[in-house]
């Protein structure tokens, strides 16, 4: 009998010995420096209300480069094998498309270094189970409506993400991911980031950077608007565009706040008139709009987990401004 009468008294010892192990923006740290360089190997579930997809993982990090390999469990069989800055795609057509090109969790490009205070409210909660290991909750609230809350789940030892719920403005849950098995911090060999589906073999060809996109000048086409917080965190031309003109390459320009995240992708379209679209699926929301620029076409895509509302004026807002000398 006092055996059972100790067991609350364990498990409240620890949750106070977790609630003085650091900060949030400490736990967002170690999430962050886990994702890159802890080893570890798993299967996952993520998505939403109306699609769940499974994928099994296997990460490494060796002398200073990242090791990944997803292999997606349902659906059409593919695999996305990542060295470093090389990503290879194994999957059954000849003209595969992907969707995701790195493990699908959010915040992976959350760095400590960033202040997200200004815009989001964090809290540390108690100690749960999550895929039979002991993780801390975490929840983070934004300040305003422009962006997402999440609830998250990390590994008490690594510090790795094994849940997260991503919530809309009444806490609902808009997205989720979550490993259902996964072992962290075990040796993994080479050899297990061969591809293990047959099928064809294609390359992404690495992204040139625009030798104009430093912090301190602004490219061609730009948001005029973006919420409080975002900054653009990289700008760059496809490489696969070398022949084209400057001006009609496709652009892509990726902002952050230090947790969320959206990319706007400005591209040359021919000039027949093509429809406008808002889309929405799970948390992620795509809005395309067109422009004209020197008697040019482009389209306008931007793709982000922020509302659809937000994302729609962060679209319509993009002009084409010209560069400083």
């Amino acid at each position: 009998m006092r055996r059972w009468l100790l067991l609350p008294l364990v498990w409240c010892s620890l949750h106070q010995t977790a609630a003085a192990d650091g900060s949030p923006q400490d736990w967002l740290g170690r999430m962050s420096q886990a994702f890159r360089q802890e080893n570890y190997q798993g299967v996952l579930i993520y998505g939403d209300s109306r699609q769940w997809e499974t994928m099994a993982v296997v990460h490494a990090f060796r002398d200073g480069v990242e090791y990944e390999k997803l292999h997606h469990l349902t659906g059409i069989p593919r695999e996305i094998i990542r060295h470093g800055d090389h990503t290879t795609f194994i999957h059954p057509g000849e003209h595969g498309v992907p969707l995701n090109t790195s493990l699908p969790a959010p915040l992976q490009g959350y760095k400590p270094s960033t202040d997200a205070a200004g815009y989001y409210d964090f809290r540390l909660g108690g100690v749960s189970r999550v895929a039979g290991r002991y993780a801390r909750e975490l929840d983070v609230s934004p300040r305003d409506e422009h962006r997402y809350g999440y609830r998250l789940w990390l590994d008490q030892q690594s510090g790795l993400l094994l849940r997260s719920d991503m919530l809309d403005q009444s806490q609902q849950v808009l997205e989720r991911f979550q490993f259902a098995d996964v072992d962290i911090g075990k040796n993994i060999p080479i050899s297990a980031f061969e591809p293990e589906a047959d099928g064809h073999a294609r390359a992404q060809p690495p992204a040139t950077m625009r030798p104009d996109a430093g912090a301190d000048v602004v490219p061609g086409w730009v948001p005029a608007w973006v919420p409080g917080g975002f900054e653009m965190t990289a700008a760059n031309t496809l490489a696969e565009a070398g022949a084209m003109a400057e001006q009609e390459k496709p652009l892509r320009l990726m902002y952050s706040d230090g947790l969320a995240a959206f990319t706007v992708f400005v591209d040359a379209v021919p000039a027949e008139p093509l429809p406008e679209m808002v889309s929405q699926w799970g948390a992620t929301a795509a809005v395309v709009r067109y422009r004209q620029h020197e008697d040019h076409n482009y389209r306008v895509t931007a793709v982000g987990e922020l509302p659809a509302v937000t994302m729609t004026r962060i679209a319509a807002s993009v002009i084409y401004r010209e560069k400083e000398e």
